[in-house]
């Protein structure tokens, strides 16, 4: 797929400070007409992606008319304008990319997208379920989010090393005791390990919501089995450092998501060093974890009307090809994969084998809490050698009492 890097070319279409002044023009500005045409939307961009997308945006203000403003941030960025315009009052963020996990946790910040004028029919007809249902909060269920590009994880693993990748759980341990100390595990803490975690709790038939199972017991033993196999800084694992850390042959392999496929290619590593592959199969079968940004409109929004034709015209179906072509994103629609080519297809091969797989994070409004008891159950288990049922007990009562708290 195509990566554009110059995006020095047009610098003045981006907004390069800090969200907290974006919130900070929104109070001040007295300008701003309800009536102009001009919206404002933050996404999560790599650099490298900036261009590309400005292009996209500029397609939609020849054809609408309307001119778009491009932010580009970090997620937790994105969360914090929303939160501080929501609680101002007012904000000039009319459209905003959430990372998936934020998603619960943000509804109330967000306009229901049911009224407005966008195809929810004929997208979801074309998207996957799991990513649709992703994206419809409470009850009863309404859309809030609407997916723009999806991810996943697959296995990279170090082919000059390895002959083939292993399948199935018995198989990676069989690696890890062949090659101690070399195998990759986003163990830091932050959400990422659950990325990493959560698909070896699915792929034992497990549930998040219910740790104090067999189920997630299978899981929880067989991590620490292959424990004694993870490189000792795993620790500090996050998505970049653990690619970093098999490039330098530090480790034969992890799981991570499908940015890390131009970055090889790029260095000259993808297939001549490192392969993609599915992740090794569980006792009932394979998992992984979906990931990816969704549209979603603030209540303060200045023009909620102008954020929906956009969010139309990004998932439609020429946009979505074209987002794959040139920033090699997973596109929601269907019919988005049409513009991969045959090499992007034996490049991204172990993440397209897992396309039927993946699967959503619990979507309950006290996720984050969940995704931190899960955190420190994990390193419970396996680096302070608590036993295992006791703390998948302890875990339980900690998730029952927040589901007990939630309202209906």
């Amino acid at each position: 797929m195509n990566q554009t890097f110059g995006f020095f070319r047009r610098l003045s279409r981006f907004l390069f400070v800090p969200l907290a002044l974006l919130f900070l023009a929104a109070i001040l500005s007295c300008s701003h007409s309800a009536k102009s045409k001009k919206i404002t939307i933050a996404v999560a961009l790599l650099p490298s992606e900036q261009v590309a997308y400005s292009e996209i945006l500029d397609d939609f203000t020849r054809k609408t008319g309307i001119s778009v403003t491009l932010v580009a941030q970090q997620y937790d960025q994105i969360r914090s304008v929303i939160e501080a315009e929501a609680q101002a009052g007012e904000g000039e963020l009319d459209l905003a990319e959430l990372d998936i996990y934020m998603l619960p946790l943000m509804r109330s910040y967000m306009l229901p997208l049911d009224s407005f004028s966008i195809a929810l029919t004929d997208l979801k007809k074309h998207s996957p379920a799991v990513a649709w249902k992703a994206g419809r909060l409470g009850t009863p269920p309404k859309m809030y989010y609407i997916p723009d590009r999806l991810n996943w994880q697959a296995l990279i693993y170090n082919a000059k090393v390895l002959s083939r990748p292993p399948r199935t759980w018995q198989e990676l341990l069989a690696v890890g005791r062949k090659y101690p100390g070399q195998i990759g595990f986003k163990a830091a803490r932050y959400e990422g390990l659950i990325c990493d975690l959560f698909p070896f709790i699915w792929e034992a038939g497990g549930d998040p919501l219910h740790p104090n199972t067999p189920e997630a017991f299978q899981a929880m033993t067989f991590l620490k089995k292959l424990a004694p196999a993870f490189n000792p800084a795993v620790r500090s694992y996050k998505e970049n450092s653990i690619l970093q850390a098999e490039e330098h042959q530090e480790i034969l392999l992890h799981e991570n998501w499908p940015f890390v496929v131009p970055l090889l290619k790029q260095k000259g590593l993808l297939d001549t060093y490192f392969k993609t592959a599915p992740l090794p199969a569980g006792p009932s079968g394979t998992a992984t974890i979906l990931g990816g940004g969704y549209l979603g409109i603030p209540k303060t929004a200045p023009h909620p009307k102008f954020a929906a034709r956009l969010i139309d015209y990004l998932t439609s179906v020429d946009v979505q090809k074209k987002l794959v072509e040139e920033l090699g994103w997973f596109p929601v629609r269907e019919e988005g994969w049409e513009a991969m080519t045959a090499q992007d297809k034996i490049d991204y091969s172990g993440f397209l084998a897992m396309k039927k797989e993946v699967r959503a994070r619990p979507s309950v409004p006290f996720y984050p809490k969940l995704s931190q008891i899960w955190q420190d159950g994990f390193y419970q288990m396996i680096f302070e050698n608590k036993n295992i049922p006791s703390v998948l007990q302890n875990m339980q009562k900690k998730i029952d009492a927040l589901a007990g708290q939630t309202p209906k």
